[in-house]
Parts: structure tokens; C-alpha cells; sequence
């Protein structure tokens, strides 16, 4: 967590500091599209994973939408009679942004949203049901990032989002909510 806000406190001291020399972009009023990189955990998962998608954007000065595809790697479990379980998610999320502008082109925002959580399962070992298995879930997101116009028409987000959400009907003891931060680069037209 001191990495991540010392990482957004560096972003947006950088911007505040570079506004004199650079040049001034306001990005409102317009839509996008772009890549998104990102790592997640979950607390009960052995490790975190990175993920890639692709994010389309609205906004507008203050108000703005999200909509994301995502593919999340693999992330690994114990389950309670020691097998391995295996997990690898593919999220379609929808986000409202609401922005506060602090200059033409650095606008931190916090969001809130849902999405639909399409679960892949991978059981190894000698739990009751071995082989794979799918399911979705729904789940809700919080968050807060910033938005740094790199141009009149592309801007890069970073943010950080805490996802809840539950896990397997199999695993009512173990959960994928966590923590999620992306990045994004969005060109607007």
C-alpha cells in the first residue's frame, strides 16, 4: 500500500511540477479506446498475477465511464484437504469515474463499478471433483486513480481499485476479492 501511494504522490507531483513547460490539455467531452496492463491479489491466493485488456473510456469534465476486458493469469490455492487449485479470471467490467481536475491535464478521480467475473478452475490432487470447471460471478469494485493527458487526444490512467468478490461454491472458505492496479493508455477521438 506505501508503494502504491507513493506512486500516485509521484505522478502527481511530476504533473504539478512539469504544468509551467507543458503544454495545457484538457481532454473532456470525447471517447476512447486503449490497452490496459494491471496486477492482482487476492488474499487468499498464494501469489498475485498481471493481467492485460483493453478499456474504452468516456469523459466528460467531471463524470465519466468505464468499460473494460480483461484476462487475468493464474493465480494458485491450497484447498482445506491440501490440493491445488488453479484460478484464471476473465472480467467485463463497467465503472463510474468522477473527476476533480487539478490542471488541464491531471484529473484524479474515484470510481466505483460491477462486472461479471467469467472463473476458470483447475483442480489438481485428490479433491472430490478433479479436472476443470467454469462459472461467473458478480462482483463490485472501489477505487481511486488519476487521469494525465498526454496529449489532446491520449491519456494514461493509473488507478487502484479493491474488488469484491466471492469464490467458489466448492471453497465457501476462501474468496477472490483483493487488490487490483492497473494502468491504461486511452486515445480519445
Amino acid at each position: 500500500m506505501k508503494k502504491l501511494l507513493s506512486l500516485f504522490s509521484l505522478i502527481i507531483i511530476s504533473t504539478l511540477l512539469t504544468q509551467a513547460t507543458a503544454q495545457q490539455y484538457l481532454i473532456e467531452n470525447s471517447s476512447g479506446i486503449g490497452p490496459k496492463i494491471g496486477f492482482y491479489k487476492a488474499p487468499d491466493a498464494e501469489d498475485g498475477t498481471m493481467f492485460i485488456g483493453l478499456q474504452s473510456r468516456t469523459k466528460g469534465k467531471y463524470v465519466g465511464a468505464e468499460f473494460s476486458l480483461e484476462y487475468r493469469g493464474e493465480q494458485s490455492y491450497t484447498t482445506t484437504d491440501g490440493s491445488e487449485l488453479t484460478v484464471r479470471q476473465v472480467p467485463v467490467t463497467g465503472s463510474l469515474l468522477v473527476f476533480a481536475p487539478l490542471a488541464e491535464n491531471l484529473a484524479p478521480y474515484g470510481l466505483a463499478g460491477l462486472g461479471a467475473y467469467y472463473t476458470f478452475y483447475d483442480y489438481d490432487g485428490g479433491f472430490v471433483n478433479p479436472g476443470d470447471d467454469a462459472e461467473v460471478k458478480i462482483g463490485y469494485h472501489l477505487g481511486f486513480g488519476a487521469d494525465v493527458a498526454l496529449s489532446e487526444s491520449a491519456a494514461l490512467n493509473v488507478d487502484y481499485r479493491y474488488l469484491f468478490l466471492d469464490g467458489s461454491d466448492d471453497l465457501s472458505n476462501k474468496e477472490f476479492s483483493g487488490n487490483v492496479i492497473s494502468a491504461g493508455l486511452t486515445f480519445y477521438f
